[in-house]
């Protein structure tokens, strides 16, 4: 399963930074957006209580079987890399 990564990078009002990237397939691309959301919700960060984020398309790749089950059940996965 081919994947496409978008780099994320969120600062809260309280200057905690996360960076992070959302993986998904060629049919869920146009929902990044909203798994941006559940993920921050999932950790207890309000859309209001952010002062900066973005987000932009990296690359492609192979996803691996953690990722392509991920996908499967939830149409994207999350790959923390500073939270």
């Amino acid at each position: 399963m081919n994947v496409h990564v978008y780099d994320t990078h969120v600062t809260t009002e309280s200057g905690r930074y996360l960076h992070f990237d959302v993986l998904v397939d060629d049919t869920n691309v146009k929902n990044v957006g909203e798994y941006i959301q559940r993920y921050l919700k999932s950790l207890h960060i309000e859309q209001s209580k952010i002062s900066s984020s973005r987000c932009y398309f990296c690359h492609s790749e192979i996803a691996n079987p953690e990722v392509q089950q991920d996908i499967a059940e939830q149409g994207y996965s999350i790959l923390p890399l500073r939270t």
